[in-house]
């Protein structure tokens, strides 16, 4: 979800908007709604003044109307002044000149600054047109004021008369009154009915979602008893007194629909749910997009309230050793029910002393609502409200080490950034935020700090506001808050990513998911457990996130327990069945998660060792370590990057088999995805061993270090000295598709054709600069091959491998001779591997730019020739060379990396992309995701980093923004600011640019390819993906990703299929056939050469693009693929003027049927038009390919 962005940059910076007049004198206003004139918003009685803001409203950020016209600044919270004719200039221009400053000292930036004013603006609601909302909150006042007092009956009497005769079941979520019960109920007139919360506050914020306004009805003291908050008896009448308003309401014939609910998902305090009924009646309030939640409350006098203290049991069980047991849980259910009017006048309070408070709430909310941190969705416990508390502990002060950490000065930025930073740093489980203070002992610090996983102690100094907040919704909390805190302190912007992008997406957010069933009836779930989560699944998830992190431990930067806890059902009905299962997500730590061993307390510990091997079972065993200790530990045994990354989820799997003997329904990991890394299990086993899926690129990185150093005994030989090695190749730099592996020459001429490619992996040999080296570039290549001679001899005789020098005759165009190009290579077979080795002289580029810069030359064609050479040179020598030793680094940074590009990679060649996108482009993009992974963190996942490159390419908008990678570390603002400037003079002419520092166009990987057509293509396909992905997730069923690497054919106007057994790289195919990879010696057509980065297809289609370029795009999957797709170019291939050198077979179009072309001015003929000859060009393309082309099929 994006907010409209239309900052005026042109209105002046000033500080947050402050309201500049109060009234002095407020009318005194009561604590309940007398009669239907008064303004409702009097709820808030003596807390709320009259607010005469003129905010707009709309449906959501994406649509905003204002019916009124009204245009207010800064969000609402400030009326315009009309400038007179007499304004004096000078005052104005100092005026905006302290509005810059105000801005730099209270904002980040001044776009920053607009920005947050922008996104108030869009959030902030209008309460003047919301009369039909007071109309149906005055209706609802009055039908509970008209109920009539009912007859006092036994609570079980009640609740059947309820049901039988009113149709309405009481919401009772905990186990029902005894039988025997002889206390009794009687239903009353409520003693107020009063608006609470952010409505009654203003910090209502337009979001997706409706809106809550929270209205209280006090229920009378008089019916209750002095025990009655004992053994649920306070919980059973409130459930009746919520139907009996509940009942009222069905029996007023008022257009309402209404349902039960919980209120915040504590299970313990069912809510009404007040709908519109959508009649367009006065009381239709459909379009102010909002819920009615009517919410029983009690006065504080009700209870005394260290009778409710954290210590002290309230629930009695006869039967059960664990009835002295604290029930802090169910305590605080019902102080909470004493709260709503001292905490609103507690933040109203703030709000009248603190100008930017409001605004910063709203803020708040919008933060907590993009990372669904407030929605009972996911079963956090944490909220708005709870935000806004301790917002206000922050300006009131009382924190440790004395003085605010807020001030009533600071603009909202301020205010949030300061809230965020004390969540992301304060120890909650250590220090109990204490707002108030009780004077009894059963409300010492040490009573809330035993009894509650968090806590946060309202003003009074007795309810723990944070009662309902679990471990791991505040663990989701802070980690969120650190990760805020991180793009605040960024010198980007990271506007977008705090306030407008939703975050908690499963499959990009988490590195590893799970989704787990609740158990039927767990043994952990007892009398005292049922009494304090009268709901099954709140009490699991607790279990399972205490299971989880102990186990886990430092492997996980968070454990995320997330389920739907937002209960509802028909008034008519007993409580629906809560949610049948929990997703656990899990962010891992990159160096500690791969650990392969746990250990546990000494030996000699015993009731540790105990402790330790009930946790882990079978698991746990007795070691000795090197270092001498006898620990119990847990060892898990595996090989491999690809196997180590997935030791985390075999710990969840083992500890929930242990704990709960349960089994997840789904499992998001790498495993689902590591398969297309590696050769299909149709490739034979003797052909290619398995045991590189385990040790990966480590065999070929040993290959070339051995490599370079026997070239570095060499240099001895030589007559200048080698300065360094460098590798260029993507099987150096850990992401080839395929991994590199190492062949028996000898065998492999005894491999079939279909797996006799071998690659040859580019290295860079740069020899020192020396005067020696001839001026004349002719010359400097034949000294060069010189050299390529004396190192292939140097191998031979050294360590024995065959070394090969390669003199090319033809420049990369196959057609003129070019002897300034960098001339020849040298390839080494060595240790199973192909090293193709370039010389690089570093007087080479000194002399082609001296060519091309020669004024006193006119040979235009050899500074032509100069400038291809210097090209080229350059794209090897120099950025490929930079490319690969960034990439490197990369991979070694992050180690999800180098398997994220592979499976990009992949996908890019599963959808016959190979021949556009360029493989230094994919590892661009892919590097774009953990170098700037904001709102996340960099993924550690293969699985998590695929699917968030796929998300980037569904949704960047190549046409309007480049991509900045700053795959250098080196990029400063400047550089970005250039980057801006030159995409906007060139984007009409580009696609997809990728800016790094040392490519401020960002067209050095993406010129000429990807065109906008294929571009498109791309988007679309990452699009399906993400569709795909997401299916997965919702089904639970993996199988779903094999889709992401199918590609739909029927988009081609030609397929060409090609002889398998003539595809020298199907070993490399995802889904061979085997037949195709068995040896048949009649057809071995290539002998008992072994040829270096022989492929025929390739050599096929460049010839083809060669020819056919400007007329036909070519697809093809280049890691084994049979098939090359055809689309004809629809820019060339429209008819048109028939001329000499049109570049393609052509045939005269029919002018009867096709048309015509006006004849020129003073003449009587008409121009005839041609097209391609598609048939023809078809049947050229079949000679071209005569061997290796099985058909080519047309297709409509």
């Amino acid at each position: 979800m994006a907010a409209k962005r239309k900052v005026n940059r042109s209105t002046p910076n000033n500080a947050v908007a402050t309201k500049k007049a109060k009234v002095e004198e407020k009318k005194a206003a009561n604590n309940e709604i007398e009669d239907d004139d008064q303004d409702l918003m009097g709820a808030s009685a003596n807390y709320m003044d009259d607010y005469n803001d003129d905010e707009e409203e709309g449906d959501d950020w994406e649509e905003q109307t204002d019916e009124d016209g009204s245009d207010d600044e800064e969000g609402g919270s400030k009326s315009k002044k009309q400038k007179t004719e007499n304004d004096d200039e000078d005052a104005i221009a100092g005026g905006e000149l302290e509005g810059l400053k105000e801005t730099a000292e209270l904002y980040k930036s001044n776009i920053f600054k607009l920005e947050i004013d922008e996104l108030l603006q869009e959030i902030n609601v209008n309460y003047d047109k919301h009369k039909t909302l007071m109309n149906a909150l005055h209706q609802l006042k009055s039908i509970f004021e008209d109920i009539p007092e009912g007859k006092e009956e036994l609570i079980n009497d009640c609740i059947k008369k309820l049901g039988k005769k009113n149709k309405v079941v009481a919401p009772i979520l905990q186990s029902p009154p005894p039988q025997d019960a002889l206390y009794k109920f009687k239903f009353e007139k409520p003693v107020s009915v009063k608006v609470v919360g952010s409505y009654a506050l203003k910090t209502i914020t337009k979001l997706k979602r409706p809106f809550n306004v929270d209205v209280a009805v006090e229920m009378p003291s008089s019916i209750f008893q002095e025990k009655d908050y004992t053994n649920n008896r306070y919980f059973y009448k409130r459930a009746c007194y919520l139907a009996n308003l509940a009942q009222a309401i069905q029996k007023s014939q008022k257009n309402f629909s209404i349902e039960f609910s919980t209120f915040n998902g504590d299970a313990h305090r069912p809510i009404l749910i007040v709908k519109p009924a959508g009649d367009k009646s006065d009381v239709d309030f459909s379009k102010t997009k909002c819920t009615i939640r009517i919410i029983p409350s009690i006065a504080q006098d009700v209870f005394p309230p260290y009778r409710l203290a954290p210590n002290r049991n309230n629930i009695r069980h006869s039967n059960d050793n664990t009835s002295d047991a604290p029930t802090p849980q169910y305590n605080a259910s019902i102080l909470m029910d004493t709260s709503f009017s001292s905490s609103l006048a507690f933040l109203y309070e703030h709000s009248k002393n603190c100008d930017g408070f409001k605004d910063a709430i709203m803020l708040g909310r919008t933060w907590l609502y993009q990372r669904e941190l407030e929605s009972n969705r996911t079963g956090s416990g944490f909220s708005a409200f709870l935000f806004a508390m301790l917002m206000g502990y922050l300006l009131q002060g009382g924190l440790p080490g004395g003085g605010r950490k807020l001030s009533a000065g600071h603009s909202s930025y301020q205010l949030l950034r300061g809230t965020i930073d004390f969540l992301s740093t304060h120890d909650f489980e250590k220090e109990p935020v204490m707002i108030g203070e009780y004077d009894h002992a059963d409300f010492a610090v040490d009573h809330f700090r035993e009894n509650y996983a968090v806590t946060i102690v309202d003003p009074s100094g007795t309810i723990n506001l944070a009662a309902n907040l679990t471990k791991s919704g505040l663990a989701q909390v802070q980690y969120e808050a650190k990760l805020a805190m991180t793009s605040f302190n960024d010198t980007v912007d990271r506007f977008d990513t705090l306030f407008l992008q939703n975050v908690n997406d499963i499959k990009s957010r988490f590195d590893n998911a799970f989704t787990i069933p609740v158990p039927e009836s767990p043994s952990t779930y007892n009398d005292i457990a049922k009494s304090e989560y009268p709901v099954l699944i709140d009490h699991f998830a607790q279990s399972v996130y205490n299971v989880l992190s102990r186990g886990l431990t430092n492997r996980v930067e968070l454990v995320a327990v997330q389920y739907d806890a937002e209960l509802s059902w028909s008034i008519s009905n007993t409580v629906s069945s809560s949610p049948s299962h929990i997703k656990v997500g899990l962010i891992l730590n990159p160096d500690n998660s791969p650990r392969l061993v746990d250990q546990g307390p000494d030996a000699q510990q015993k009731e540790a060792c105990e402790a330790f091997r009930a946790f882990w079972g079978d698991k746990a065993e007795l070691r000795r370590f090197k270092d001498g200790s006898i620990v119990e530990s847990v060892v898990w045994e595996t090989q491999g990057y690809e196997n180590r990354t997935l030791i985390v989820k075999t710990i969840v799997q083992h500890l929930l088999e242990h704990h709960f003997q349960l089994e997840p329904t789904l499992v998001w990991t790498g495993q689902q995805v590591y398969p297309y890394l590696h050769l299909s299990k149709h490739v034979p086993a003797n052909l290619f061993s398995r045991q590189l899926d385990v040790s990966g690129f480590q065999p070929v990185m040993t290959a070339y270090t051995q490599f370079a150093k026997t070239l570095r005994d060499v240099d001895t030989s030589l007559p200048i000295l080698i300065n360094n090695i460098y590798p260029a190749a993507p099987g150096l730099r850990y992401t080839s598709a395929c991994v590199p592996h190492p062949m028996d020459f000898d065998l492999a001429v005894n491999y079939p054709v279909t797996a006799r490619y071998i690659d040859a992996m580019d290295v860079i040999i740069q020899l020192e600069r020396s005067t020696k080296w001839p001026d004349d570039l002719e010359a400097l290549q034949k000294v060069k091959y010189a050299f390529y001679l004396k190192i292939a001899n140097e191998m031979k005789s050294r360590v024995g491998a065959e070394a090969i020098v390669v003199q090319p005759t033809t420049d990369a165009n196959n057609d003129n001779e070019n002897k300034l190009l960098a001339q020849g290579y040298l390839d080494v077979y060595y240790y199973g591997y192909i090293f193709r080795c370039h010389l690089h002289v570093p007087q080479e580029s000194d002399a082609l730019k001296n060519t091309i810069n020669d004024k006193k030359s006119n040979d235009t064609k050899k500074k032509t020739q100069a400038q291809e050479a210097l090209n080229a040179h350059e794209y090897l020598f120099h950025h490929q060379q930079r490319h690969t030793y960034y990439v490197q680094a990369l991979c070694v940074k992050y180690p999800a990396y180098s398997a994220t590009v592979r499976l990009m990679k992949r996908w890019f060649g599963a959808h016959l992309l190979s021949l556009q996108v360029s493989e230094e482009l994919i590892e661009l993009i892919c590097a774009h995701v953990f170098l700037e992974p904001h709102p996340w963190q960099p993924p550690v996942n293969a699985l998590t980093g695929m699917t968030r490159v796929l998300e980037l390419l569904a949704t960047w908008d190549w046409r309007k923004g480049p991509l900045v990678v700053d795959i250098e570390g080196e990029m400063k603002e400047m550089d970005r600011d250039i980057i801006s400037q030159q995409f906007a003079t060139k984007k009409a002419h580009i696609t997809m640019v990728i800016a790094t520092t040392k490519d401020l166009d960002g067209t050095r990987w993406s010129n000429p390819k990807p065109n906008k057509a294929v571009a498109a293509r791309i988007q679309m396909l990452a699009r399906a993906s993400v569709a795909a992905l997401d299916k997965t997730i919702q089904s639970g069923q993996n199988k779903n990703i094999k889709s992401l690497f199918v590609t739909p054919m029927q988009d081609y106007h030609a397929v060409i299929q090609l002889k398998t057994d003539r595809c020298t790289r199907y070993y490399q195919n995802m889904k061979p056939q085997q037949q195709f990879l068995e040896l048949d010696e009649e057809n071995n057509i290539l002998g008992d050469t072994v040829y270096a980065k022989f492929d025929p297809v390739i050599e096929y289609l460049n010839e083809l693009e060669r020819i056919y370029g400007d007329t036909v795009l070519f697809f093809h999957d280049q890691f084994g693929g049979d098939k090359i797709g055809i689309v004809w170019n629809p820019t060339t291939t429209a008819p048109k003027q028939w001329k000499v050198n049109l570049g393609y077979n052509g045939i005269p179009v029919d002018m009867n049927k096709d048309g015509f072309l006006e004849p020129a001015k003073g003449k009587k003929e008409v121009s005839n038009l041609i097209k391609p000859n598609f048939d023809a060009i078809l049947r050229e393309m079949e000679r071209l390919g005569h061997g290796i082309i099985e058909s080519i099929q047309q297709q409509s």
